[in-house]
C-alpha cells in the first residue's frame, strides 16, 4: 500500500494505486469525440472480483487505442501503464519513486467510455513506469489502466456484477434500485463511505470496487479473534485474499456481517497494518473508516453509486453464489 494522500500512487491492490485522471486542459484530444450521451452501459468483466471495462484512450497526435481499465472507487489518480503510454505516444514528465515503484506524469490524454467522454483532470494523471499491468501478478487478471474515484464521483455509476454490466452517466439518466444506504463522499478524493456492523458494533468502511478482498485494520481483526476464538483464522492472506497482492497479516472468516438491512454470511476479511485505515485512508474519506468493503462481497450485488445524492443502492441478486472465500 502506498502511504500518501489521494494525490499519490496506489501500486498493487494492497497498495492504493496512484491512479490519476487525465484529459486535455483545453478540450478533448484528437480521436475522442466531443459529443457525449447522458449515460452509457458497457460490458464489465468481473474475473478476480475486480471490475474491468474497455476505454477508448487518445494521446499525442491523435493516437487512439482501446484498453482495459480497472474501475476503482477507492483509487486516487487516472493511471496508465508505461506500455499503454508508449503506444499513445505520450511525453512523460519527471520520473519519481514512491514505495519502490516509479511513476511519471503524462499528457495530453483523454478517454471515453462507450460514447461518453470522461471528465478528466490533467493534473491527476500518472504512468506506472516499467509496467504492462497495473495489477499485481497475484490478481490473475490484466488492466492497462485505472478509472479512479474522483472521476467516478462526477457521475452516477451502476456496477451490475451479476449481469456483467457497468453504467456511468449524469443525474436522472442513471437509475438504480435496491436498498438505499447512506454514502458520504469525500469532496476531493471522491472516495465513498459506507457502514457495516459486526458483533453488535458499527464500523465505517471505504467502498472499494478496485480491491478483490475485504480488508480491516489488524487491531480490529485481532480484537474479533480474541473475543471469538472459534472463528476461523489464518496467518497471512488465505484463499482469495491472496489476490490482493502485497502483504495481508491475518485472514478471518466472520459468521455474519450486517450491511444496513442486508445480512451477509461467512465473510472473509484480511487485515492490514494498524493505522492504514484509521489514519491514512480516513484522511481521504468523509467519515472515519477501519477497513474497505471489496470484491468478495460486492460481486453478489447490483450497486448504484449516486454520488450527487450521496446514496448507495444495493440490490442482492437472486441466485448469486456465496461470498468468495
Amino acid at each position: 500500500m502506498n502511504h500518501g494522500n489521494d494525490s499519490s500512487p496506489r501500486h498493487d491492490r494492497r497498495e492504493w494505486l496512484r491512479c490519476a485522471s487525465a484529459a486535455l486542459c483545453a478540450g478533448v484530444a484528437p480521436g475522442i469525440l466531443a459529443m457525449s450521451p447522458a449515460a452509457v452501459t458497457v460490458p464489465m468483466a468481473t474475473a478476480g472480483d475486480r471490475p474491468v471495462v474497455r476505454l477508448r484512450v487518445a494521446g499525442a497526435a491523435g493516437r487512439t487505442v482501446e484498453a482495459d481499465f480497472l474501475v476503482d472507487s477507492g483509487g486516487g489518480h487516472f493511471l496508465l501503464t508505461e506500455a499503454l503510454a508508449s503506444t499513445l505516444g505520450l511525453v512523460l514528465g519527471e520520473i519519481y519513486e514512491e514505495d519502490g515503484a516509479r511513476f511519471s506524469s503524462a499528457r495530453p490524454v483523454s478517454a471515453a467510455l462507450g460514447g461518453l467522454v470522461l471528465e478528466l483532470d490533467p493534473d491527476r494523471t500518472s504512468v506506472l513506469i516499467g509496467s504492462s499491468n497495473i495489477l499485481p501478478q497475484a490478481s490473475g487478471i490484466h488492466a492497462d489502466g485505472m478509472l479512479p474515484g474522483h472521476v467516478l464521483s462526477r457521475y452516477r455509476a451502476v456496477f451490475d456484477y451479476p449481469a456483467a454490466r457497468f453504467t456511468l452517466g449524469q443525474g436522472p439518466s442513471v437509475a438504480a434500485d435496491g436498498v438505499s444506504l447512506e454514502m458520504p463522499v469525500h469532496p476531493r478524493s471522491g472516495f465513498p463511505w459506507t457502514e457495516t456492523e459486526v458483533d453488535g458494533e458499527r464500523f465505517g468502511m471505504l467502498l472499494d470496487t478496485g480491491a478483490s478482498f475485504t480488508m480491516v485494520s489488524h487491531t480490529l481483526l485481532t480484537r474479533w479473534a480474541a473475543r471469538h476464538p472459534q472463528w476461523t483464522r489464518f496467518e497471512g492472506a488465505h484463499g482469495a485474499a491472496a489476490t490482493l497482492g502485497g502483504r495481508g497479516l491475518n485472514t478471518l472468516y466472520l459468521p455474519r456481517m450486517q450491511w444496513g438491512p442486508l445480512a451477509l454470511d461467512d465473510v472473509g476479511v484480511v487485515s492490514q497494518p494498524a493505522g492504514t485505515f484509521e489514519k491514512w485512508i480516513t484522511s481521504m474519506t468523509a467519515r472515519p473508516v477501519v477497513g474497505a468493503l471489496a470484491g468478495n462481497i460486492l460481486t453478489r450485488f447490483r450497486l448504484g453509486l449516486h454520488y450527487d445524492r450521496q446514496v448507495l443502492h444495493a440490490h442482492l441478486a437472486a441466485g448469486t453464489a456465496g461470498i468468495r472465500r
